[in-house]
């Protein structure tokens, strides 16, 4: 199962206090990182607790560090790993993990977002582009993997279950009115928004770019991007 939580701030406390909140997602192992711009002197912060799936845990831990010096934090399997693993050797995949963490990680970093057309997988990662200083957040195309999200004065705040940001986003405590109409009038909540006002939920198949200079969603692509825009 895994889970992923990060903070475009330092603050190691909350990552710490998210990860034993959401321990039950990844018996395997926990591990954080904080990662300073050294240019602009912007801070990231990420966590990850880990499930092992595809092999032994020590050969996956996360934050993954790429071989371009980005981070990865993923919660997943890709199915076509296998295949995309052959494919990609002549392309310069180097697999010395046995792990789909390592392809999804070496995929990012030589392709970019093209790669996430690629993978056949359940998943909710984040991607930090240092020298870029953007932060990837993406969803699987049938929204099977959770990431929530939300923006705070700090800039912006995720993780794979909503309790561990209740308390991090303002407001959060009280109840989404456009989010509860829908559901009355639907029966579903196929809305961007949660229950929870101003935590936001990745829609299935979408993909956010967030730039940590300027505090924005610069760019969000997938097949149902178009519904419910951040307000």
């Amino acid at each position: 199962m895994c889970g992923i939580y990060g903070i475009t701030a330092s603050d190691q406390h909350f990552i710490n206090d998210y990860m034993n909140i959401c321990k039950h997602r990844g018996p395997d192992g926990g591990s954080k990182i904080e990662i300073v711009n050294k240019k602009s002197g912007n801070t990231v912060t990420l966590g990850h607790n880990l499930l092992s799936i595809m092999a032994e845990p020590t050969k996956s831990y996360q934050p993954w560090r790429t071989p371009k010096g980005n981070t990865l934090i993923y919660n997943g399997e890709i199915f076509n790993y296998y295949e995309l693993k052959d494919r990609y050797q002549s392309d310069g995949f180097n697999d010395t993990t046995g792990t789909d963490t390592e392809l999804l990680a070496w995929g990012l970093d030589k392709f970019g977002l093209k790669f996430i057309e690629e993978i056949d997988s359940m998943h909710g990662f984040a991607y930090y582009r240092i020298k870029e200083q953007e932060i990837w957040l993406s969803r699987d195309h049938a929204g099977i993997k959770p990431l929530f999200y939300g923006e705070i004065a700090s800039g912006l705040v995720f993780g794979s279950e909503i309790k561990g940001l209740i308390d991090k986003v303002p407001g959060s405590r009280k109840l989404d009115n456009l989010s509860l109409s829908f559901m009355g009038r639907t029966g579903i909540n196929a809305l961007r928004n949660t229950f929870f006002t101003g935590i936001k939920k990745l829609l299935a198949g979408e993909t956010i770019v967030y730039d940590v200079a300027s505090k924005t969603i610069k760019n969000t692509s997938g097949v149902f991007s178009w519904i419910s825009r951040p307000l």
